[in-house]
């Protein structure tokens, strides 16, 4: 942590082409051992969130992608667009759909959330995804599926209603 911060103090003196090396050695070191906080912490404060992307793996992107998520809220619009986007494509990258979803909807990107839809091939997934569309009233056009177009027009919301009073 003290070598990290006195990167980052060190980059503003404008010695950033000498510390570019140590800081993808400190970024590897760090998410090889579990310490991806300080690692996107790092990376943010001299503005090379990009870094990052090519030490995430299966064991370590849902913390990443979490903690971005939750820095999203404390920076200003320009960046935290970016650092959401960010999150959006690794969530795609690693077949996170749901999460991926929810991200985008987050942009209020609607776009995004068609291409997040289309992405997906798992038909109980994209089933999900509907629901979670309908809910926030996302219009999307699906053509192949009838239960599909059912789910996102909220047709069924009377249905399941009735289902579960009668359930409980």
């Amino acid at each position: 942590r003290q070598l990290e911060g006195e990167i980052a103090e060190d980059w503003k003196l404008e010695n950033m082409d000498a510390l570019l090396p140590l800081v993808k050695d400190v970024i590897a070191f760090d998410m090889q051992h579990s310490a991806e906080i300080q690692a996107c912490d790092l990376l943010m404060e001299i503005d090379r969130l990009d870094l990052i992307t090519q030490h995430m793996d299966q064991s370590n992107y849902p913390r990443v992608c979490l903690y971005l998520i939750g820095c999203a809220s404390y920076v200003v619009e320009p960046e935290s667009t970016q650092i959401l986007q960010g999150v959006l494509d690794t969530y795609l990258r690693f077949g996170e759909y749901p999460r991926a979803l929810l991200v985008a909807m987050q942009l209020h990107d609607k776009q995004k959330c068609e291409e997040v839809f289309n992405a997906c091939t798992d038909s109980l997934v994209k089933k999900q995804l509907c629901y979670m569309l309908a809910r926030q009233y996302v219009p999307l056009e699906v053509d192949d599926d009838e239960d599909l177009r059912t789910i996102l027009l909220n047709a069924h919301i009377n249905d399941h209603f009735l289902s579960l009073g009668r359930e409980l």
